[in-house]
């Protein structure tokens, strides 16, 4: 009787232990289009071929924010709109949306979370990015 119990206590121990001894980044962000919403978490946004670009001296890691839009299935060539979990927005024009420098940040402190990051242009960059909001593509 006591084996079975010490298992099923060390399983709980295990599976509790576990988030704390991940690598993986926490958090996730929404993909919202007209017609559907997908949410990709931090672990499927770290499987993303990755780059890393240098702002004001400080280095952000991530996929490109192209990429994280067609993981989330949503059309190219539109403007986005990045919102943050505090409600704060910003609209990314379609062709800043494209540059091979605009990243979704990861692996930054639980206080920034998940960050757009657009080089050389400071009041495009949301931190604590929840959802990505995609415009009707360009024609």
């Amino acid at each position: 009787m006591l084996a079975p119990m010490l298992r099923a206590a060390l399983a709980l121990v295990l599976a509790l232990s576990l988030p704390a001894c991940s690598s993986t980044p926490q958090g996730s962000i929404e993909i919202r289009t007209e017609t559907r919403t997908e949410a990709l978490s931090a672990a499927r946004l770290a499987e993303l071929p990755q780059v890393t670009v240098d702002v004001a001296g400080k280095s952000y890691t991530g996929p490109r924010l192209r990429d994280v839009l067609s993981a989330g299935g949503a059309p190219t060539g539109a403007a986005i709109e990045a919102i943050g979990d505090d409600g704060y927005a910003k609209t990314i024009a379609a062709e800043v949306v494209g540059r091979d420098d605009v990243v979704v940040a990861l692996g930054l402190p639980a206080e920034e979370g998940l960050r757009v990051v657009v080089p050389g242009s400071k009041g495009l960059s949301v931190r604590r990015l929840a959802a990505l909001k995609v415009s009707a593509a360009a024609p």
